[in-house]
């Protein structure tokens, strides 16, 4: 005898509709739409299908066959098959790593805490590694995504030279800054004194950005106008530098923002006008005393390194000049750095308009929030089309999109492509920087992208390898889960990369 339920056609459609959004996912408003079923009827019927075990609910309110859970469709390559394929190319197994990576201990250490940086790794583990590799006194150690400067602090504490470069203005501006050593920690005291003595008019413009009075209580914006123009008219050298660090540093904590690791709203104590100055004395006073402990072990540093902003792939840095390179890159479909810096490029300056970030944007390594029109209007290189793992992963993307119908977007594939075609400029640059025998140490990660695994790290290997390098080995630092799916482990690795030694033919 037929039940009330094996008459009612709801389920079958709901599941349906799930069956045909594959591995990817679903969420309930979609499946409501797709079945023309009211929202409370949706979910009543996702709780009866969940209690089965047929379905699953997952990352953002996804739902899928329970025979998805894992996070890829049944027969897709997982990251056991590619660390298999990798050993069998490469002779390299994947193994742990001996060292903590992450950037955490960083803002306890002097110097790496004077700009709130929340990407990166740990000094300690940059440490080692110079170390492994007898980084000292006229060795030379380039970054060429240094971000907010670990590796050239790091260099320039153990004497060698550093040398770094970044697209992104901020970062460029707080790694210059945070190897301005010299500056007299009296002077800097007497600067920040001045500026916080000055009240009232004038003050600076407010920045373009159309949310600035909601990011920031009345009372504390007017004081952060105050202080960004009395700190602009401070000298730009010397202790105006540190002034503009410190600032910077602070706008997110004087804000109605957080930024862990993406921007957004956060609940927050009341903030006043006396918000801005204590907490740019306190900024100050940090780097005053770091300051003042190196000045203690001047005769340790290193020249003061040079910063650039640029890509490595077209700053000028001589060939077979760098000991030793070492980096994270974005992660492909990672951070949207644009984004989430954006409070400090338009404070400080760095850019002036909407227009303005959305060409920064355009220029860095892809995420997926680059423009459509920069996704569509690429061109793989021979580099990318050349590699069959990355044909193979770009056709599964494309066919799970089609297979759910909708995604956040649906040229993903390009996106994919593009960053991993990104990265190649910086790869051949920084293979013709070393010198023979010189070392590439890159940390980077893999990802799961509309239910397809990507193997960011050992794609990257695979890109170093067709610019000549040899990969030495690639460790596993730490695992990570995904943000689409909370139960699908990903990984982060130290993957060591070397230019052939004088004489050796380059395969």
């Amino acid at each position: 005898m037929a039940t009330g339920r094996d008459l009612d056609p709801a389920p079958r459609r709901l599941t349906d509709a799930i069956v045909r959004a594959g591995p990817t996912g679903i969420t309930a408003k979609q499946l409501a739409d797709r079945a023309r079923l009211a929202p409370e009827r949706v979910e009543h019927h996702l709780r009866a299908l969940a209690a089965e075990r047929s379905i699953v609910r997952h990352g953002r309110g996804l739902w899928s066959l329970a025979r998805y859970a894992g996070g890829l469709g049944v027969g897709a390559r997982d990251p056991a098959f590619y660390a298999a394929a990798f050993r069998r190319d490469f002779g390299v197994a994947l193994s742990a790593a001996p060292t903590e990576i992450r950037f955490g201990p960083n803002e306890r250490r002097p110097v790496h805490r004077w700009w709130p940086y929340v990407q990166g790794f740990s000094a300690g583990w940059v440490e080692a590694v110079l170390r492994r590799y007898g980084v000292g006194p006229g060795s030379v150690v380039l970054d060429p995504f240094c971000g907010s400067g670990t590796v050239p602090v790091v260099a320039r504490s153990v004497g060698a030279t550093a040398i770094g470069t970044d697209l992104m203005p901020i970062a460029a501006f707080v790694a210059r800054a945070k190897l301005a050593w010299e500056v007299p920690p009296g002077e800097f005291r007497a600067a920040v004194d001045r500026v916080l003595a000055r009240r009232g008019a004038p003050r600076a413009p407010l920045p373009f950005l159309r949310e600035t009075r909601r990011q920031f209580s009345p009372s504390v914006l007017a004081r952060l106008r105050v202080l960004r123009e009395s700190i602009g008219a401070e000298p730009e050298d010397g202790p105006g530098t540190l002034l503009r660090l410190a600032f910077s540093g602070i706008l997110i904590d004087a804000s109605r923002l957080k930024r862990s690791p993406c921007l957004g709203y956060a609940e927050k104590p009341r903030q006043d006008t006396t918000t801005p100055d204590r907490l740019l004395r306190a900024r100050a006073e940090t780097i005053a005393g770091d300051l003042e402990a190196l000045g203690a072990r001047r005769a340790t540093w290193g020249p003061p390194g040079t910063i650039h902003l640029g890509s490595a792939s077209t700053v000028p840095i001589p060939a077979g000049s760098v000991d030793l390179a070492v980096t994270s890159p974005p992660y492909v479909n990672g951070m949207d750095y644009v984004m989430n810096y954006k409070i400090d490029l338009a404070w400080m300056g760095f850019v002036r308009s909407y227009a303005e970030l959305a060409a920064l944007r355009a220029a860095m390594v892809a995420c997926d929030n680059i423009p459509r029109s920069v996704a569509a209007g690429h061109h793989p290189s021979a580099s990318v089309r050349g590699d069959p793992w990355l044909g193979d992963i770009a056709r599964e993307i494309d066919r799970n999109i089609r297979r759910k119908g909708t995604y956040r977007r649906a040229d993903m594939a390009r996106v994919v492509t593009k960053y991993f075609d990104d990265l190649v400029p910086t790869i051949r640059a920084v293979y013709r920087a070393l010198r023979p025998g010189g070392r590439f140490v890159v940390v980077n990660g893999d990802s799961l992208i509309a239910g397809t695994y990507v193997p960011g790290d050992l794609l990257f290997a695979r890109l170093g390898a067709h610019a000549g390098f040899s990969v030495e080995s690639a460790e596993v630092a730490r695992s990570r889960r995904s943000g689409q799916r909370r139960g699908f482990e990903l990984r982060e690795t130290i993957l060591t990369l070397r230019k052939p030694a004088a004489g050796v033919a380059r395969k």
